[in-house]
């Protein structure tokens, strides 16, 4: 099958899933959650034991479409192809029987096909339902242990964090036998605490009235929209943090027989002390230290100087343009120019390196600058500092064009010099800005990675974190201490993150 008709059929399986699932949440939510009625408590009891049973149910129709729908579909794919073949093949070949079997062939697959549609929709409409009667259960639930005060909200969520941490700490492969004593304890606490609320309040679903389902359903509606996203970031975020941090906890052990090639063992932080025990690691967080200290400050100085010197300036929008251009490169490609500007020929030779040039015409000793220990680190930074400039100089111009004109006209008619104006009336305003600025850079600076790896791999004392996580995990297939590192990564990163999103909060407020 040609790729474009490959990523067609991709895109409309997508689309039309993410569809079908707004059309079937909105349709189960207002027709059979909570429908635009009045129903009593015997109603609402029939209604429970009927969703607690499609919630049993959905499973089983799940396993069902995974095992038998889908091989299915691709057993009709299959049959269809034949099919098709068959056909294209009736004016090369005579034979009735040939032309009667391509086209049952056809036939069976479009069959096949269809069945395995119509199964696997009906299989997603219940998963759908069932999902909305577990957010709608979830809901009822909370509201009843609420209900009941802030004792039975610690039980409850008390109990589920407890199992839940017991079974984390056991998939990191901790076999100890108090884990499985305490996931039992932590759930019946919680399931003791959800029997208490519900017959605290006399039944699973309160009699309701058609103002109180309108309100149910537009409380919930919010969340079933949301879910796509939540599930996206659960799936690419929340769970490689998961699953990381049980590597970095776990060890690898390859088996000679047996039906898998390796299994992981419980190690407790013996990465993290083969880690710090490791001069290399050592020396990556010394020049990750360094790159903080010089990258964001230099990368922000230099991005606030251009945006001040160009703000009055006719022509200031073409400098502003021509900062702003290796933003548009990426680490790798302005890697490759850099690695040409401080490329090294032997001397008498012609140099091609920019910065060897301008040495060897000015009567200098062409040098290998980047195996100039310490120096060398310098020489990387001047890569990512070209090329953050561009993104503090435009943000922070725009920070200096929205200073009200008042209070500089003001400082003017005070008798302030250029320089006063900048520092006192400018930079105080905009400080927040350029907080923002640092903290992005910062970030930027300690996952750096592509810069290091594309110019010296770490080599000559230049180690970042980032390369030293690569190293370990997919040249010393270590994946122990290769996720450790990166838990390290993410410490250093976190509070800086949180710190941004307290600050913008704090300005919408």
């Amino acid at each position: 099958m040609h790729p474009a008709v490959q990523g067609l059929i991709v895109v409309t399986i997508v689309v039309s899933g993410a569809l079908g699932y707004y059309y079937f949440s909105n349709l189960f939510l207002d027709r059979f959650i909570f429908p635009r009625r009045d129903f009593d408590a015997e109603d609402g009891r029939r209604r429970a034991r009927l969703g607690l049973a499609l919630l049993v149910a959905a499973p089983v129709l799940g396993y069902f479409v995974l095992s038998v729908v889908v091989p299915w579909m691709g057993v009709g794919l299959r049959f269809f192809q034949a099919g098709v073949a068959d056909l294209g093949m009736i004016g090369a070949s005579p034979s009735l029987a040939a032309f009667w079997a391509g086209v049952a062939s056809f036939l069976t697959g479009l069959m096949l096909m269809a069945v395995a549609l119509a199964l696997a929709v009906v299989g997603y409409a219940a998963f759908v339902l069932a999902f909305i009667l577990l957010v709608a259960f979830g809901r009822i639930v909370l509201s009843a242990v609420l209900a009941r005060g802030r004792g039975a909200v610690w039980l409850l969520f008390g109990g589920l964090g407890l199992a839940l941490l017991a079974r984390m700490v056991a998939s990191f492969g901790a076999h100890w036998g108090v884990l499985t004593l305490i996931t039992v304890v932590g759930l019946a606490v919680a399931l003791w605490e959800v029997a208490r609320s519900l017959r605290a309040q006399g039944q699973l679903l309160p009699a309701a009235s058609v103002g109180d389902n309108v309100n149910n359903a537009a409380a919930l509606r919010p969340w079933f929209f949301l879910f796509p996203a939540l599930f996206a970031l659960g799936l690419y975020l929340a769970y490689p943090v998961y699953e990381t941090l049980r590597l970095s906890l776990t060890e690898r052990v390859f088996l000679s027989d047996g039906p898998v090639a390796f299994v992981y063992e419980w190690a407790g932080l013996a990465n993290y002390r083969q880690m710090l025990a490791e001069p290399k690691f050592w020396e990556a967080m010394r020049n990750n230290f360094f790159w903080l200290l010089v990258v964001p400050a230099a990368s922000t100085a230099l991005g606030l100087l251009v945006a001040q010197l160009t703000d009055r300036l006719s022509w200031g929008n073409i400098v502003k343009s021509l900062i702003f251009m290796p933003m548009a490169i990426s680490f790798v490609g302005a890697s490759v120019i850099w690695k040409l500007v401080y490329d090294f020929r032997p001397e008498g030779t012609e140099q091609i390196g920019i910065l060897n040039a301008v040495v060897a015409a000015l009567g200098g000793h062409p040098q290998t600058w980047l195996t100039l220990i310490p120096w060398n680190n310098f020489f990387l930074m001047v890569v990512l500092i070209w090329i953050q400039t561009g993104f503090a100089m435009v943000i922070l111009s725009a920070a200096l064009r929205g200073i009200p004109e008042e209070t500089i006209e003001a400082a003017i008619v005070d008798g302030a010099n250029p320089f006063q104006i900048f520092f006192r009336i400018k930079v105080p305003q905009i400080s927040g800005t350029i907080l923002v600025v640092w903290t992005t850079i910062t970030l930027t600076v300690l996952k750096i990675f592509d810069i290091v790896f594309a110019m010296t791999n770490g080599q000559w004392e230049t180690q970042v974190l980032a390369n030293y996580m690569y190293d370990k995990l997919f040249r010393a297939s270590d994946w122990g201490v290769g996720s450790a590192s990166a838990i390290v990564i993410m410490l250093l990163v976190t509070p800086i993150l949180i710190w941004n999103v307290r600050n913008a909060r704090r300005e919408m407020r």
